[in-house]
């Protein structure tokens, strides 16, 4: 199956955003310390919550979720709650086998504020959260401190798109239904972000 676009004219009432990180933890039986052991691998995951929702738009988001054939579908959503800043820039990475909670980048405005903390990224498809306000120097060069980690390491040259960022997801389960009314429907989905 293809990946799918979320229905632009769908917006939920209300959203419940967040990381799942890959943490483990050790606890010794005698003393109660603990060692915290983390890996690559947190996810993000979302509840959309849908309320009075018209005929038309249930049934877009009716159709939209039998188009996802439950589990097996995977969609974009871009995250509503914060807008992107202003264009800074054709940005792209800065070396291919980049790893870890930071990615170098290239071809932004030289000595511009280019991203702030908080602002969403996407390179190759998976979304970052920016963990610090981001100045790039006179060549146009900016290391971006993201959150979650880097799963896979982007080639020289992916695009990291900060105008319309998004996440791959799909629903957390394969039973989704919605409540539906004389003239009104709702409901809530349950997603993960898909890798």
């Amino acid at each position: 199956m293809s990946t799918v676009d979320w229905p632009t004219e769908l917006q939920p009432a209300t959203m419940e955003w967040g990381r799942v990180f890959n943490s483990y933890a050790f606890t010794s039986p005698f003393t109660q310390s603990q060692q915290i052991r983390t890996h690559p691998g947190a996810y993000w995951k979302c509840s959309l919550t849908f309320r009075n929702l018209k005929r038309p738009k249930e049934r877009v988001l009716s159709t939209f979720i039998g188009s996802l054939h439950g589990m097996a579908g995977t969609f974009k959503l871009k995250p509503w709650t914060r807008p992107p800043g202003p264009f800074v820039g054709n940005a792209v990475v800065d070396g291919g086998g980049q790893a870890g909670a930071q990615v170098v980048t290239r071809n932004w405005n030289a000595n511009t504020l280019v991203l702030r903390r908080g602002d969403y990224i996407t390179i190759t498809d998976q979304l970052l959260e920016v963990l610090a306000d981001v100045t790039s120097n006179a060549q146009g060069i900016a290391v971006v401190p993201v959150s979650p980690w880097l799963r896979v390491p982007p080639a020289n040259g992916a695009t990291v798109n900060y105008r319309a960022p998004y996440a791959i997801m799909r629903l957390a389960r394969d039973d989704v239904s919605l409540s539906i009314q004389a003239l009104i429907a709702g409901g809530t989905l349950e997603c993960r972000e898909a890798f």
